[in-house]
């Protein structure tokens, strides 16, 4: 038995076992979600599959975790077990549940009001205490549902969908073509035409549960000297070449660290095995759709990296691979450089982003005193362009071009393919010459003498209270790795 049970019975007696997902990489059935005790959980697995066929893998990972979350809470809450409320109920039973979890657990505000259709919803306020992703748990429930509703294993209807809604819309929709009759004399043309004037801007939602104040809003990083304190906090833990290469990385190149820790030798191919990267990018399902651009010191320290027998990477490779190796690879079968990844484990096995992060990032950094996570790093880049940008603009037309470089630079627009970077090339080229100086302006600061020394202000949190407007527009929602 899964997580729900008979109406007649008691929640105690049919109440299942703590879940936990586990991910391969093959077969129909890859995710698998299990109870402790080694049963699967049906539903959740046959839900976990289907959004790996539309979803990234890093994004499966986010909806399946915040919704296990929420599925382990229900068999452990007092308030559910007493009222026998259960993920698999009616839904009056799913939203009960809902609204408790959100309350109890997210510490979120909770108000139902009506919308702007007169449909009376629920609306979901996150708070500065509120420690759940709030709109990935929504996103993730509804899917669940639609996904048992579509293979016949949820008999009612979503409880994330208010059941009033498509009624409320199509009456919306039927009064818009009758005020466009009445006033033309003529039924309204398509959208696309731009005959008609289009349709009010109002937000027009089946949801239930809505989400208020839910943008995304970027870290602006303005401290100059936020690097030099995070690479002397390494050099003081003792990183290696190897986590050297992926901070610098990190601040150089504005990518996020699962894109860094994705990096293969095919990527590195492109500038030939100096200071460029293909890299992939959110929501584009592995497809290299963007360039990372370092500096030429850092695509020595990579080289280093690389051919160090003692402590680089060649220490580590059974093939014990150098960047001759690779030119010498590129030449001759440049397909088999798609299966080296750059960064290795002591073991020789492809190194995680979660492992970097757990070992190597948060202990070095916790020592120091410095509380920053490495996607703050990805901040201090934009803050940081944007800075150079607009120091340098001469006119508004210049300054809009410029960011617009940036973007593209970035691939800010999510599940961007290759073809789409075509109609970019000259922008990123572009951008691609005002990096340079950027990174020349960061060199610099790291020469300054008596910066090797952690600041006593390293103790506090590195995020300033100020958020630029402009950093907002850039970086969107843009709340992953």
């Amino acid at each position: 038995m899964s997580l729900t049970s008979q109406p007649d019975q008691e929640f105690a007696l049919d109440r299942p076992r703590q879940l936990r997902c586990i991910f391969g990489s093959q077969g129909e059935f890859a995710i698998q979600v299990v109870r402790s005790d080694g049963l699967p959980e049906v539903y959740l697995t046959i839900f976990a599959n289907d959004l790996r066929r539309s979803l990234a893998a890093g994004s499966v990972r986010g909806y399946i975790r915040e919704l296990l979350v929420f599925a382990n809470w229900t068999l452990s809450d007092s308030v559910a077990a007493v009222n026998r409320w259960q993920i698999y109920g009616e839904p009056r039973e799913v939203r009960n549940l809902l609204r408790e979890y959100l309350t109890v657990v997210g510490e979120c505000r909770i108000a139902q009001r009506p919308d702007t259709l007169g449909l009376r919803v629920t609306y979901v306020n996150v708070t500065s205490q509120t420690g759940i992703n709030v709109r990935l748990l929504l996103a993730s429930l509804k899917k669940l549902y639609e996904v048992l509703i579509d293979r016949g294993l949820y008999s009612f209807a979503n409880p994330l969908v208010h059941e009033d809604a498509a009624q409320a819309l199509a009456e919306f929709r039927r009064g818009e073509r009758e005020a466009i009759r009445a006033a033309t004399g003529r039924a309204p043309m398509p959208a696309v035409s731009g005959v008609d004037e289009p349709s009010a801007k109002l937000r027009l939602s089946e949801n239930y549960f809505r989400l208020v104040n839910r943008e995304w809003q970027p870290k602006s990083i303005d401290d100059p000297d936020f690097p030099n304190r995070v690479y002397a906090a390494g050099q003081a833990f003792g990183w290696s070449l190897r986590e050297l290469c992926a901070v610098r990385t990190l601040f150089e190149s504005g990518a996020r660290i699962s894109e860094i820790f994705d990096l293969t030798a095919a990527d590195w191919s492109t500038s030939h095995f100096m200071n460029q990267f293909l890299a992939r990018s959110k929501g584009s399902h592995g497809c290299r759709v963007k360039t990372l651009m370092v500096s030429n010191p850092t695509a020595k320290l990579y080289r280093r990296y690389f051919d160090d027998d003692a402590a680089g990477r060649c220490a580590l490779d059974i093939g014990g691979l150098t960047v001759a190796g690779l030119s010498a690879m590129l030449r001759s079968a440049p397909a088999k450089l798609h299966e080296i990844r750059i960064y290795l484990t002591a073991r020789g096995s492809p190194m995680s982003a979660n492992l970097f992060r757990d070992h190597y990032w948060k202990p070095a950094l916790k020592r120091a005193g410095i509380d920053a996570d490495p996607h703050l790093c990805r901040h201090w880049f934009v803050t940081n362009a944007l800075r150079h940008i607009e120091s340098v603009a001469k006119t508004d037309a210049e300054l809009c071009r410029h960011k617009e470089e940036l973007i593209q630079y970035m691939a800010w627009k999510s599940g961007e393919r290759t073809l789409k970077a075509y109609e970019h090339v000259q922008r990123g080229a572009s951008f691609a010459r005002r990096l340079r100086k950027i990174h020349e302006t960061m060199h610099r600061r790291e020469r300054r003498p008596g910066q090797d020394a952690i600041s006593p202000r390293s103790a506090q949190p590195v995020e300033p209270a100020v958020l630029d407007q402009d950093l907002a527009y850039l970086l969107g929602e843009d709340d992953d790795d």
